[in-house]
C-alpha cells in the first residue's frame, strides 16, 4: 500500500473514532456537477441565479462572465428627478448562483474546484474581487448588494484578489468573526484552486465550520469556527459566488449531504409562450397571429400546434405544426422564438387549443410542483368581449399578509403579491389579458447588468406558475410603460437622448439593450432598433369587426415637458416663461395623433377602448418626493394639458369610447361630465405606493385643470370609496374586469375593479362600478341624422362631401344604422353615407338637422 493511501485511511479512521456517539461519518463528497456539456448562456437545470449573466458554460466549465452587454446600468432617476452625476463607475457586485435541488441542514460538506484565468486588472480596493462557495441561503434569489439583517443573508467561503481567504457574511461583506479570515497568496493566472467547506458537530443547534483553500495542491488557508447557530447561518441552499473582475471558472462542484436528501425542484423547459392578440389578422381566407415563446436554453426550432380539441384524435403528436420559428439568442434575445401561425378556423366562431414543441419534443406542460397541468388556450373572440386589465407587477417588497419579505428572506422575491392571487380568475371567462404599463419592473429590484439578468427579472414576472397560466390560456396585449425599460419616467425627447448620449447620467448601451428587449417581447420584432423611437400605436379589431382595442403610446412621442428652460439655460431671472399648459405641447406626437384622429373618425366598431393614456385627468397629487415642476415635466398624460384636451375632444366625438390605463398604482373609474368620457385606472398587482389624491377629491369634483368629474370608484391603499372612506382590507392589489357588448342598437360597456383574490360574485371594489349604454357616452350631438337604411351587417362611414371623415359605424342585420347624430357638424350639412359588406358598396347622401 502506498504511504499516501495509508495516511488517508488512518486519518479517516482516527476521525471516525473521535466522533461523538450517534454522529454520522463524513463521506467523500460526490460530484454534483462537472459541467461537461456544450457552451451555453444557461448554467443548467440544477442551478438558479438572480444574476445568470454572471455565469456561462464555456469549454466544459462554469465560467464567471466578466463583461456583458449593458453592464454599466446604474440606479438613477430620470434627469428631471433632480441633479444626477454624469461621471460614475459601476463595480460588479455579488453574483450568486444556487443549487435549486439541495436545501441543506445540520452537517454537510461542499467542495468546489476552480481555475483562475486572470486576476483583476482594475481594483477599486484590495480584496473587492473574489470567488468562492456560498451556503446557508434562505432563497435561490439571493444575490447582489442589498441591505439585509444579520442572519437573513448567506455566508460564503471565498478567496479574494488580495490573497485573503475566509468566511464572510453577505449581509455585511465582512468576515463573520476576527478568526474567520487570514492572509494568503494572491490569485494568479493558471492557478488551480479548491475550496473545501465542512459543517460538523453533534449539536442540533450549533455548528462547527471548517473552510480550507488549496492552491496548486498545497494548503493556502484554513479557517476553523465554532458554535454558530445553524438556523441563522448554515442551514439553507448552497452555491457559488463571484464579485468584481476576478476571472475564473468552476470545474467541479461536489457535495457530501450526510443526512440531507435532494428536494424535488423540477423546472420547465418552456418558460412561457403567449399569443399576441393585436397581431391577429385575416390574410386572404386565413386567420394568422404571432406567438412569442421563451425557453430556458438554446435550441433549434419551435413549433406551435393548434387544434379545436383539447385532446385531439391521435394525440398532439398527430397535429401538424401551425407555424414554426427559429430559437435565437443574441444581444437582446435569450432562447426566444417568434412563431407566426395559421389558425385552423375563424377565432370568432370557435375556441382553439395549442401546444408548444421544441426540437420535436412537446414542452407545453409546466412541470413545477405548484403549477397546473394544461395546454394553451385561445378563447373564442365573440361578444361580449371581456378583458382583464393588469398593471404594475412588482416581484419584491413588503406585502400585507405575506411574511418574510425583507432582503434575502424566504419570500423576498415573490412572483405574486398575495396568497390565492387569481385563484378564481378562470371564473371570469376573460378572453384577453391586457398587460398595461409596468408589466415588469426591470430596475426596481436591481439594474440588470446583462441581457440574461434582464430576462431573469422579466421571466420571474411573466413565467412564474400563475402568470404563465394567465398568458398561455388567453390572448395577450402588452403595452409597456417606463419601468419596463429599466428606468423611471422614461418619456419624450429626453429618453431618445439618453439612449444616444453617454453624458446624461445613464449608460446608453444599457438603455438601448432594454428598448430592444421590450420591443422584441411585446411585438416579436426580430431586429428592433435600440436608438430609433418605436412606433407602437396599433389597433386590434375583433374578427367580427364589432369591437376595437386601440393601443396608444403616451410617453415616447410627447414633446419635452421642461418648463424651466430659460432658467437652466442661464436666464435666471425669467422663471417659468411658459408652463405645462402651453398650447403647443404635444402628448402623442404629430404622427400618432393623426393616426388616432383618423382611426376614431373611420373605425366602424360600435365600441372602442383605448389603453395607454395614463391619467388624462389630473386628479393625483404630485409625488411627495419631487417638486411639482418635476412631476409636471415627467409624469402622467394629464400634465400635458393641451395634448390631453385635444385627445378628450377626439374621444368624445362619438359614443361608445372609453379609456383605460395602468401605472398610477390606484384603481379608479372617473367620468368627465363635460365630455361623458369614462376613464379607468387599474392595478397595481404587486407594487405599492399609490399616488395621493388631490385636495377636494370626492364623488363630484374638478381636476387641477378645472374639468368637472364624477368619481364612480376609488380603490386606493388608503381609501376604498370615492368619498374617501378608509381602506379596511389591506392588500388592495387589483385588476380591471372590462366587458364590451356591441350587440344591438345600443351597445353596453361594463367596468369594475376586482381584488386579485375576488370571486366574480363579490361586489366590485372601490365603492362603485359602471354599466352604461353607448348612447350615454360622448358629447351631445350638434346635428341629428335621419333614419338610414343600407346594406345589412356592413361597415358604414360618414364623411363630408369634400371627403373629410366624420365617424364610422356598423349597420344591423336589418340594414338600419344605429347612429342618431354627429358631433362637430352644423345642421343643414350634407353628409355622405357609404356602406361596404365585403362584396357590395352602397352610398347615399343625407342632410343632418
Amino acid at each position: 500500500m502506498k504511504r499516501r493511501d495509508f495516511a488517508k485511511i488512518t486519518t479517516a479512521a482516527a476521525a471516525a473514532a473521535a466522533l461523538p456517539a450517534g454522529a454520522q461519518t463524513a463521506a467523500e463528497p460526490k460530484t454534483v456537477d462537472d459541467f461537461q456539456r456544450p457552451d451555453s448562456f444557461y448554467a443548467g437545470h440544477g442551478w438558479h441565479s438572480l444574476n445568470p449573466g454572471y455565469w456561462e458554460i464555456r469549454n466544459k466549465a462554469l465560467r464567471r462572465r466578466i463583461h456583458t452587454r449593458g453592464e454599466r446600468g446604474r440606479k438613477t432617476g430620470f434627469p428631471f428627478h433632480g441633479f444626477v452625476q454624469t461621471e460614475y463607475d459601476v463595480l460588479p457586485p455579488y453574483g450568486m448562483i444556487w443549487r435549486r435541488d439541495w436545501k441543506l441542514e445540520r452537517n454537510y460538506a461542499v467542495v468546489a474546484d476552480f481555475t483562475i484565468h486572470e486576476p483583476p486588472h482594475q481594483a477599486p480596493e484590495p480584496g473587492y474581487s473574489l470567488g468562492g462557495v456560498a451556503f446557508g441561503s434562505r432563497t435561490i434569489y439571493e444575490s447582489w448588494d442589498f441591505k439585509a439583517k444579520r442572519g437573513d443573508a448567506c455566508w460564503f467561503a471565498a478567496w479574494r484578489d488580495d490573497g485573503r481567504f475566509g468566511v464572510y457574511d453577505h449581509a455585511t461583506g465582512k468576515a463573520v468573526s476576527r478568526l474567520a479570515e487570514q492572509a494568503g497568496p494572491t490569485p494568479q493566472k493558471g492557478d488551480k484552486a479548491r475550496i473545501e467547506l465542512t459543517l460538523s458537530g453533534s449539536s442540533g443547534n450549533m455548528a462547527t465550520i471548517d473552510a480550507k483553500l488549496v492552491v496548486n495542491g498545497s494548503e493556502a488557508g484554513a479557517v476553523h469556527l465554532e458554535n454558530f447557530d445553524r438556523s441563522d447561518y448554515t442551514n439553507g441552499y448552497f452555491g457559488l459566488v463571484g464579485r468584481g473582475w476576478l476571472d475564473f471558472e468552476v470545474n467541479r462542484v461536489a457535495l457530501d449531504p450526510q443526512a440531507n436528501a435532494p428536494i424535488d425542484a423540477p423546472v420547465n423547459e418552456l418558460r412561457v409562450a403567449y399569443p399576441l392578440g393585436d397581431s391577429l389578422k385575416k390574410v386572404g381566407d386565413q386567420w394568422t397571429c404571432r406567438f412569442l415563446a421563451v425557453f430556458r436554453q438554446e435550441g433549434r426550432r419551435a413549433e406551435i400546434r393548434i387544434s379545436d380539441s383539447e385532446e385531439p384524435e391521435g394525440g398532439w403528436g398527430a397535429v401538424p405544426a401551425a407555424g414554426t420559428g427559429t430559437i435565437d439568442t443574441n444581444g437582446f434575445r435569450r432562447a426566444t422564438a417568434v412563431v407566426d401561425v395559421i389558425l385552423p378556423g375563424n377565432p370568432a366562431e370557435k375556441a382553439f387549443y395549442y401546444t408548444v414543441w421544441k426540437d420535436g419534443q412537446d414542452v407545453t406542460v409546466d412541470s413545477r410542483k405548484t403549477a397546473q397541468k394544461y395546454v394553451g388556450y385561445l378563447p373564442r373572440l365573440a361578444p361580449p368581449y371581456k378583458f382583464c386589465g393588469l398593471s404594475c407587477h412588482a416581484i419584491s417588497g413588503s406585502k400585507p399578509g405575506m411574511e418574510r419579505t425583507a432582503a434575502y428572506q424566504e419570500n423576498w422575491v415573490h412572483p405574486q403579491p398575495m396568497r390565492d392571487a387569481y385563484l378564481y380568475l378562470e371564473h371570469y371567462e376573460f378572453q384577453t389579458m391586457l398587460w398595461e404599463d409596468d408589466v415588469w419592473y426591470l430596475e426596481l429590484l436591481l439594474y440588470p447588468t446583462s441581457t440574461d439578468d434582464a430576462y431573469q427579472i422579466i421571466m420571474t414576472t411573466l413565467a412564474n406558475e400563475t402568470t404563465r397560466w394567465q398568458m398561455m390560456r388567453h390572448w395577450n396585449v402588452i403595452n409597456p410603460g417606463d419601468h419596463d425599460h429599466g428606468m423611471d419616467d422614461v418619456k419624450g425627447p429626453e429618453q431618445i437622448a439618453i439612449r444616444n448620449r453617454s453624458d446624461l447620467g445613464q449608460d446608453p448601451e444599457y438603455m438601448q439593450r432594454n428598448f430592444q428587449i421590450v420591443q422584441h417581447l411585446i411585438t416579436g420584432d426580430d431586429s428592433p432598433s435600440g436608438t430609433a423611437n418605436p412606433k407602437r400605436w396599433r389597433r386590434w379589431k375583433m374578427p367580427n369587426g364589432d369591437f376595437s382595442l386601440l393601443i396608444i403610446d403616451a410617453r415616447l412621442w410627447r414633446s419635452s415637458q421642461e418648463t424651466h428652460l430659460w432658467v437652466t439655460e442661464g436666464w435666471g431671472g425669467k422663471g417659468d416663461v411658459y408652463d405645462r399648459k402651453d398650447p403647443t405641447r404635444s402628448l402623442l406626437g404629430e404622427e400618432q395623433f393623426a393616426w388616432l384622429q383618423q382611426t376614431l373618425a373611420t373605425d366602424s366598431s360600435p365600441l372602442i377602448c383605448l389603453t395607454g393614456l395614463n391619467g388624462l385627468h389630473t386628479i393625483w397629487q404630485p409625488s411627495s418626493e419631487a417638486e411639482p415642476r418635476n412631476r409636471i415635466a415627467a409624469d402622467y398624460a394629464g400634465w400635458v394639458k393641451a395634448g390631453s384636451d385635444r385627445v378628450l375632444e377626439l374621444l368624445s366625438r362619438r359614443e361608445g369610447v372609453v379609456a383605460v390605463y395602468g401605472d398610477v398604482h390606484v384603481g379608479s373609474i372617473v367620468r368627465n361630465r363635460d365630455h361623458a368620457v369614462y376613464e379607468c385606472s387599474f392595478g397595481p398587482i404587486g407594487r405599492t405606493g399609490g399616488r395621493a389624491v388631490k385636495e377636494g377629491f370626492g364623488p363630484l369634483m374638478e381636476d387641477y385643470d378645472g374639468r368637472p368629474l364624477e368619481v364612480v370608484a376609488l380603490y386606493h391603499p388608503r381609501y376604498e370609496t370615492p368619498d374617501l372612506q378608509p381602506q379596511t382590507s389591506p392588500g388592495y392589489w387589483n385588476f380591471l374586469e372590462a366587458e364590451f357588448d356591441p350587440r344591438g342598437a345600443d351597445p353596453t360597456i361594463a367596468l369594475q375593479l376586482r381584488r386579485l383574490d375576488d370571486v366574480p360574485s363579490l361586489a366590485a371594489r372601490g365603492g362603485g362600478k359602471v354599466r352604461v349604454k353607448a348612447s350615454e357616452t360622448g358629447r351631445r350631438h350638434d346635428a341629428k341624422l335621419p333614419a338610414i337604411s343600407t346594406l345589412p351587417n356592413a361597415e358604414v362611414r360618414f364623411a363630408l362631401t369634400d371627403g373629410t371623415p366624420l365617424r364610422g359605424a356598423r349597420s344591423l342585420a336589418d340594414g338600419t344604422v344605429p347612429v342618431a347624430g354627429l358631433v362637430g357638424v352644423a345642421p343643414g350639412t350634407r353628409v355622405l353615407v357609404t356602406a361596404y359588406d365585403g362584396d357590395e358598396v352602397e352610398s347615399q347622401a343625407v342632410v343632418v338637422t
